[in-house]
């Protein structure tokens, strides 16, 4: 079960990163609000997500596609 959940953690972080890269769109965090080039999560070794920018640790990838402006 927790390999399940940590897969889909990881492949959902990916996938944003991803979408990001190729297309040039920027993420927002959700907990700071800032809009940056990649997403803020990282995985630690004990298979957490922490928050580089909000410098905590946290349950779902905080991270976000950030609104286009026109």
């Amino acid at each position: 079960m927790k390999k399940g959940l940590l897969a889909l953690v990881l492949g959902s972080i990916l996938a944003v990163g991803i979408a990001a890269a190729k297309t040039g769109a920027k993420v927002t965090c959700t907990l700071t609000n800032k809009t940056m080039e990649e997403c803020c999560c990282v995985v630690q070794k004990d298979g957490k997500l922490y928050c580089t920018l909000a410098k905590k640790t946290v349950e779902p990838c905080c991270c976000k596609p950030a609104e286009k402006s026109d």
